[in-house]
């Protein structure tokens, strides 16, 4: 059963289109990873549906219902859960307060049961040992851990992620490509824009390849990494991979 149905998508910037006729369904449990060269629409695309971004065109269906008519974003973007490139942590919180936060301003938890939550997701990616710690104080990659944590603690449905891994050292980046692995064994319906090509073949049930703000091909991660169809595939594996 489709979790995600994206139909027809279009979404311009003062003229600019950045996403043309997007179409693609996401299964329940399913982790699709989308691939492209940088300003290809990939990162628009989530923050359309995260609603931080309005479509012009077409629709996006979440759970059987058309996001445009939702009355309560706060709730939708509950069950649905965004990691961001920059960690968007808050600097002036620990890390508990962090991941507390939304639980008891948005699931309205006392405060006992949002700090049991939180040290349960933070155990889970690995930074219980940091409930004290500020932001400033930790890696690229400890940020990104509690940032993961952190939606988790909201118990989305789905998650969405953008390029998790690009604004940490490379020695970082296995980290956190650790703790999504894990979220993939458990099913947890997944979303990933990427630019680690062995990840995502690793990782995902489904690839999407996305060029000038369309989908020129999808399939399993071995159709698209050992037999794409499309030149510009070939042309951006190539780059990419060599």
């Amino acid at each position: 059963m489709s979790v995600i149905e994206i139909r027809n998508v279009r979404k311009s910037f003062e003229g600019n289109v950045v996403l043309s006729d997007v179409s693609f369904d996401v299964e329940k449990g399913e982790v699709v990873c989308l691939i492209g060269a940088s300003g290809s629409g990939k990162s628009t695309l989530l923050r359309c549906i995260n609603l931080l971004e309005d479509i012009d065109e077409g629709q996006i269906i979440v759970s059987g219902q058309d996001i445009e008519t939702l009355n309560d974003i706060n709730e939708y973007r509950q069950k649905v859960g965004m990691v961001f490139q920059q960690f968007n942590l808050f600097s002036n919180m620990n890390v508990l307060d962090n991941c507390m936060l939304a639980q008891t301003k948005v699931l309205k938890k006392s405060k006992e049961e949002a700090r049991q939550e939180a040290m349960k997701q933070l155990q889970k990616v690995g930074m219980a040992d940091f409930i004290s710690a500020y932001p400033a104080t930790l890696s690229g990659g400890q940020k990104q851990r509690v940032a993961i944590a952190r939606a988790l603690c909201m118990d989305p449905e789905i998650l969405l992620f953008d390029e998790p891994t690009s604004a940490l050292d490379p020695e970082m980046v296995g980290e956190v490509l650790n703790v999504i692995r894990e979220l993939a064994e458990e099913d947890m319906t997944m979303i990933i824009v990427t630019h680690e090509m062995k990840f995502a073949a690793e990782v995902a049930d489904k690839v999407i390849f996305m060029d000038d703000g369309v989908i020129l091909e999808e399939g399993t991660p071995s159709e698209i990494f050992n037999q794409p169809k499309n030149e510009r595939t070939r042309q951006f594996l190539a780059r990419i991979l060599s």
